[in-house]
């Protein structure tokens, strides 16, 4: 899952000239990358053109972690389709946030509030819907949400299994099943 996050693609500005790093931009036919130049970079090759003195790229804040996006998220989260902000919207967030020194404060505060009131409707959702509405239920998710979504709604559906003793029934293989059929 953690190559898919980093496949994202943040927003970020070389802050030097850098040779043999222009066909970056695909705009551009030289061959220098140019100080000052706005890309919009896998966040793998953003982390990678980091060292521990030098940092070539500087990392703006996507458009599903800004201001504008944390306000409504902070209004009713629950509404908001998170898939559409990115399938790895936690994850990927969690990422930013190590690289937007001004607002990686409140990029977390956000993520924490925003799951804190969705993982209650995960829950909900999961011990009381039916099988016809578990993929509408999942089409905001992100993929963490669906993953324990998922999770919930199968051991509720054990749980249940359980309680009408369905899990004390001996069935027969289907292996058996198809080797009889095969002699018949």
């Amino acid at each position: 899952d953690d190559i898919l996050v980093t496949q994202e693609r943040v927003p970020v500005v070389a802050r030097e000239h850098m040779g043999g790093l222009g066909f970056l931009d695909p705009s551009s036919d030289e061959d220098i990358l140019k100080a000052n130049t706005s890309l919009e970079l896998p966040i793998w090759v953003a982390e990678g053109m980091k060292t521990d003195r030098r940092n070539y790229l500087g990392m703006e804040v996507p458009k599903s972690l800004r201001v504008t996006q944390r306000e409504i998220l902070l209004a009713d989260s629950n509404v908001v389709n998170l898939h559409r902000l990115g399938p790895h919207y936690f994850e990927f967030g969690r990422h930013v946030i190590k690289h937007c020194a001004v607002e990686g404060e409140y990029i977390g505060e956000s993520l924490m509030k925003t799951f804190r009131t969705r993982f209650l409707n995960i829950l909900d959702a999961a011990q009381n819907c039916r099988d016809e509405e578990t993929l509408t239920e999942m089409n905001k998710m992100d993929e963490l949400e669906r993953e324990m979504f998922k999770n919930a709604y199968a051991k509720r559906k054990s749980l249940d299994a359980w309680k009408q003793r369905d899990v004390y029934k001996i069935n027969t293989s289907q292996m058996v099943v198809n080797h009889k059929k095969r002699k018949a």
